[in-house]
């Protein structure tokens, strides 16, 4: 697994709610949730993608750090054109200096959120820097 990859959910924008529900009760069975971000200064970090909200979860006990955000925004532009089949973006960071990285038990947590949709996920990109 790359530092820097980004994942599409094979799966509708209305499927927003069970996405979500199913991503927390994985979260919650390690005491954790994913945040929802609504804030101004959040939501224009992400410009020229004009999003309503998005949700991100921090994991300093592994080091990463994802968000999950609709591919298509409310002006019906999509983040990835060429993957349309995808409702849902997770975007994911691994901090490989981070000093409770490790390797298999960081992958593990990552995989075990992209299952936990229980949706078919593919790999739209992935980096060793981060390139935004």
């Amino acid at each position: 697994m790359k530092p820097f990859t980004t994942y599409g959910l094979k799966c509708s924008k209305k499927d927003e709610k069970i996405i979500v529900q199913r991503v927390n009760e994985y979260l919650k069975t390690l005491d954790r949730t994913m945040s929802k971000a609504k804030s101004k200064s959040m939501l224009d970090a992400r410009l020229p993608f004009i999003l309503k909200h998005f949700y991100w979860n921090l994991n300093k006990g592994v080091g990463t750090w994802f968000e999950l955000f609709v591919n298509e925004d409310i002006e019906g532009k999509y983040y990835n054109e060429s993957n349309k089949e995808c409702g849902w973006i997770i975007k994911v960071r691994i901090d490989l200096t981070h000093p409770c990285y490790e390797k298999q038990k960081t992958e593990t947590f990552l995989l075990e959120v992209l299952k936990s949709t229980k949706f078919e996920f593919i790999i739209i990109e992935e980096n060793d820097e981060d390139l935004e």
